[in-house]
């Protein structure tokens, strides 16, 4: 203790003599003299006090009888001094006693600094370390204790009062800063700060209300609303959330501002000034502002507006996310279910809370900014590392909402343009839209489908694009799988609906080809009716029997130019067809159905050139056939023009051939090319020269039949029955060059003829006989063993002979079994009989005379046969001759002599047939000739008859028909066809139409082919 109290006593006299020796030093030290007094004054009221003391001694020089002035201002100068010793001795002894009172020191200093503003050298430099060293430990002292209180204060939610103890650190060094004399400029600067500081803090209670109203409103509003009653709430209530965010962040920053512009004005004045250290106003004014780096919470007046800050951000945040994931997940739910329209609605409502979250989020970057630049702080670096994964999340959130919402409307679209295509096809079906305007409203409907597929097309590349820079995010950990999770929803749905926009053109594009498919098939089709239909112009259209109608060559003509004029048009468009087809897109063109369709239309191109190439083909025939039924035509007329050469000259033959021929040729012409004019013209002309050839030729006809008649006659009675045969054919024969019906008269004689010739029969054997030649041999053989049987019966060698004649008759009996009345089998016979036996022949000659009498009503020919072979024998029997002659008039080979009866009646039928001639009964000229018919059958010999009868027949004329119309001529020659073919019955019944015509009936070709079918039945 000894030694603590003798240390202090040298440490305050050691002062007292510094301050001593500065008195004196400063007393007698020179300066300039002031004149006068009020210097002095001026100089101890700036407490400039050895200035003062050396101007009042230089006064009292001056002035020695002002001695008491000087003094009195000596005396206020030593009383001063005396203060300022005492101070400094108290000094002293605080320094001593009490050195961690860092308070009172400084507050002893300023005592002593306002007593003496210009100490000596060795004083201020004491004081001066004393100073800085109390005034740091002080001030140092203050601001933890400060930092402390206002820590406190933030975690007590009492965020104003916080900000308001940190500033009142701003006292800190104030004076130090006050004095320093750093220049107007540093000054203004920094009190421009201070007050911006002050001023904010003056605002921020009613800054903490407002926000605190704000915040709670918008949770209020978000917490009850997920977009479905509207955003019109959810909208203001982030509007005035956002204001007051902005206001309060706009006052930190300005706080945020000041105090790093202290920070910045100190450095400025540390590099002037390398002595300037941590102990001054700027770095703890700064600190009371920023709060120390070192620390992890927020601090200082701008930690306590964060604070209060990052509550209410994170709050409005919250509330904000929170919206926007209920908004979403509603949206989501309604996809499902609900209409497109209500979908897209929610989603544009999930865009809005989202972007109301990212605007929340977003609120940050008016903080971010200052935290950021010019330096990263520490809680700028906590926002930016913080904040962007929820920024991306809900960006992410809102861009997907946005394409969920287009991708519902998108789905809108792709519905109603789905219901217009759709009335497409119903429409052509139904023929109420034309093909060109279904083709017209298919490419529209494909271009609308696809325009939606390339919008969607365009979305799906923003969000892949969007989606690989979430990628990248989430490769650097700042996203999530959310965020992906979003897109990959987005996109299902938008892929969802381009797949459907995409079918939709699929569908769109099938139905355009079908469509056209089905147009080139209609075409086609059409192309081939009117093809049918010339053709059958041409050819000749077959009705429900099979039968070919009339042909119309020249009139197909138009028709198969007109077609192959279209039908260029028409390939054309299936060309164009298929090039569509095949310029589709593979999407398209691998469609099964465009498949189809391809070769639909390519099969209906190929059915057009097929039907080109028929009508092109037909086109040639149809004006070869023209020129063929000219030509035929022409034919027609020259045999026309001979046949009327021929009739001239009386070459009936050539006459009616050539006729014949001109009606071929016309009916070949007609055949070819149908003409109403030129048949009616060759039915008229050919009938009229066919009649007037019959007429013409009827005459040389009745005179030819005439002599035929009765040439055969004269045959007939001399018993030539096969000459009169012979004869009356061609009579026949020669009548029907003219006439249809057998002359009646040739057909009564020729019935006689023809009566003998059959009683005849058989008793010769023809060498057109089938056994000729065998017949033959055995009559040879009969004859010769006869004849070798006679030598030996004149021989005497009777047995032998009898044994020849058995041979003989065995021949014979062989040959009678197939010719039973054989004359030369049956003379044989009686000859062997009459040179076996003669005298039993001779008695049984009778018998055979009568026996063969006998059997004349039974067998006629047989016995007629019998009566000539005994006549053979013995011509000369009794009655014989009279037998065989009324034998022959009883089988008709002899004319019964004519009686008087028979002979009256005949001249009777004369007169009466006359009486019709003679009166010009044209009419009755039939029963004329019927009556002079019969006449001559009861009276052959009746010349009036022969005359009257040839002169009616010339005077009506041939009735045959040298041709047909040409409308029978074709059912004739279908009647030959249907003959030729073995349909009997359809070509009697075609005949029997034929013959409903009274012309036919005198046609002999059709007669004849009665004839003929009749035959067959």
């Amino acid at each position: 203790m000894i030694l603590i109290a003798r240390d202090r006593s040298r440490t305050i006299f050691a002062a007292m003599i510094v301050l001593l020796l500065a008195i004196v030093q400063n007393v007698h030290a020179g300066g300039r003299r002031e004149d006068r007094l009020p210097k002095a004054d001026q100089l101890i009221s700036e407490r400039r006090y050895n200035e003062a003391i050396l101007a009042l001694t230089a006064f009292i020089k001056e002035n020695p009888e002002r001695f008491d002035e000087a003094q009195r201002r000596l005396q206020r100068i030593v009383r001063l001094r005396d203060e300022y010793n005492l101070i400094a001795g108290e000094l002293l002894d605080v320094l001593v006693n009490d050195p961690t009172n860092d308070e009172r020191k400084l507050a002893m200093i300023k005592r002593l600094e306002d007593l003496e503003t210009t100490p000596n050298r060795a004083a201020r430099e004491f004081l001066s370390r004393t100073k800085d060293t109390a005034l740091f430990t002080f001030n140092r002292a203050q601001f933890d204790r400060i930092m402390a209180e206002g820590r406190a204060l933030i975690d007590a939610r009492s965020w104003a009062d916080a900000a308001k103890r940190y500033a009142t650190g701003f006292t800190l060094y104030r004076d130090q800063f006050d004095e320093a004399a750093y220049g107007q400029l540093v000054v203004s600067r920094v009190l421009g700060g201070l007050g911006s500081v002050q001023s904010e803090i003056g605002k921020f209670d009613d800054r903490i209300a407002r926000l605190e109203t704000a915040i709670a409103a918008f949770e209020a509003v978000l917490s009850q609303n997920d977009g479905s009653a509207g955003m019109d709430s959810p909208q203001a209530a982030y509007d005035g959330a956002e204001a007051v965010l902005l206001e309060y962040a706009a006052m930190r920053n300005a706080v945020a501002a000041a105090g790093r512009a202290f920070e910045t004005q100190f450095l400025l004045l540390q590099g002037s000034d390398k002595d300037l250290g941590e102990s001054s106003f700027l770095p703890f004014a700064y600190r009371f502002v920023l709060g120390r780096k070192t620390e992890i919470r927020p601090e200082g007046v701008l930690g306590a507006m964060d604070t209060l800050w990052i509550e209410a951000a994170n709050r409005a945040q919250t509330a904000a996310i929170a919206a926007a994931d209920r908004s979403y997940a509603r949206a989501l739910s309604l996809t499902e279910d609900a209409e497109r329209e209500s979908v897209a609605l929610a989603f544009d409502r999930s865009y809005d809370f989202a972007e109301i979250a990212l605007k929340t989020i977003g609120l940050w970057s008016s903080v971010a900014g200052v935290e950021a630049s010019p330096v990263l702080t520490s809680y700028g670096r906590s926002i930016v590392a913080g904040k962007p994964p929820a920024f991306l999340r809900y960006r992410t959130l809102a861009r997907a909402s946005r394409y969920l919402a287009s991708a519902a409307r998108d789905g809108l679209s792709l519905a109603s343009l789905r219901t217009l295509a759709l009335e497409v096809p119903a429409s052509w079906d139904s023929g109420t839209l034309s093909a060109d305007d279904a083709l017209a409203r298919t490419d529209d409907d494909r271009r609308g489908f696809l325009d939606l597929a390339g919008k969607i097309g365009g979305e799906l590349d923003e969000l892949d694009a969007y989606a690989r820079s979430v990628d990248a995010y989430r490769t650097a950990q700042l996203v999530g799988t959310e965020s992906a999770q979003y897109l990959e929803t987005a996109r299902s749905s938008l892929k969802a609906i381009l797949d459907g926009a995409l079918a939709a053109e699929g569908d769109a594009a099938v139905l355009r080809h079908e469509i056209s498919s089905a147009e080139l098939e209609r075409v086609l089709s059409s192309r081939r009716d009117e093809y049918a239909k010339a053709l059958a112009l041409l050819q000749g259209e077959k009705d429900a029997s099979g039968a070919t109608g009339p042909k119309f060559p020249a009139e197909s003509i138009p028709f198969f130019v007109a077609s192959d004029t279209a039908i260029v048009f028409d390939l054309r468009a299936a060309a164009a067809a298929l090039s569509d087809i095949r310029r589709e897109n593979e999407r398209i063109s691998t469609d099964p159905r465009i498949i189809a369709l391809d070769k639909r239309t390519g099969d209906a191109g190929a059915g057009l050139a097929t039907v080109q190439a028929s009508i092109r083909t037909s086109l040639t025939q149809a004006r070869e056939r023209v020129s063929q039924a000219a030509a035929a035509r022409q034919e027609g007329d020259r045999r026309y023009e001979e046949a009327r050469s021929a009739l001239t000259r009386l070459n009936f033959d050539l006459a009616r051939e050539r006729l014949q021929r001109s009606g071929e040729r016309y009916d070949l012409s007609l055949s070819i090319q149908e003409s109403a004019s030129l048949r009616a013209d060759r039915d008229r002309r050919l009938l009229a020269l066919s009649a007037e050839i019959s007429k013409t030729e009827n005459e040389v006809v009745v005179r030819d039949v005439r002599r035929l008649i009765t040439q055969a006659k004269s045959f007939y009675f001399s018993g030539s029955f096969d000459v009169a045969e012979d004869s009356l054919i061609q009579a026949q024969n020669r009548w029907r060059t003219t006439n249809v019906e057998d002359e009646s008269e040739v057909a009564y004689w020729l019935t006689l003829v023809r009566g003998a010739l059959s009683i005849k029969t058989g008793r010769t054997i023809p060498k057109t006989a089938p056994l000729y030649a065998e017949m033959s041999q055995l009559l040879s053989f009969a004859l010769r063993a006869f004849d070798e049987g006679k030598a030996l019966l004149a021989a005497r060698r009777k047995t032998e002979a009898l044994a020849r004649f058995e041979e003989a008759k065995s021949k014979l009996q062989t040959v009678r079994i197939v010719f039973p009345i054989n004359q030369e089998a049956g003379l044989l016979e009686l000859r062997i009989d009459q040179l076996i036996d003669p005298d039993a022949f001779n008695a049984a000659f009778r018998r055979k005379v009568t026996e063969a009498q006998a059997k004349m009503k039974a067998s006629p020919q047989e016995a007629y046969s019998e009566l000539q072979d005994l006549a053979e024998i013995n011509p000369r029997f009794p009655g014989l001759k009279a037998a065989i002659e009324k034998a022959e008039i009883d089988l008709g080979l002899r004319l019964p002599p004519p009686d008087t009866r028979s002979l009256t009646r005949s001249d009777e039928l004369v007169r009466a047939a006359r009486r019709i001639v003679d009166a010009n009964t044209r009419s009755q000229f039939p029963v004329a000739l019927e009556q002079l018919n019969e006449a001559l059958r009861l009276n052959p010999n009746n010349e009036q008859a022969v005359t009257l009868k040839d002169r009616i027949q010339t005077d009506v004329g041939g009735l045959a028909a040298v041709v047909l119309t040409s409308a029978s001529e074709k059912d004739y020659q279908r009647a030959v066809q249907e003959l030729q073919q073995g349909n009997t019955i359809v070509a009697l019944a075609i005949v029997e139409q034929l013959l409903q015509d009274p012309r036919n009936k005198n046609s002999p070709r059709i007669l004849e082919l009665q004839r003929r079918i009749q035959a067959r039945l």
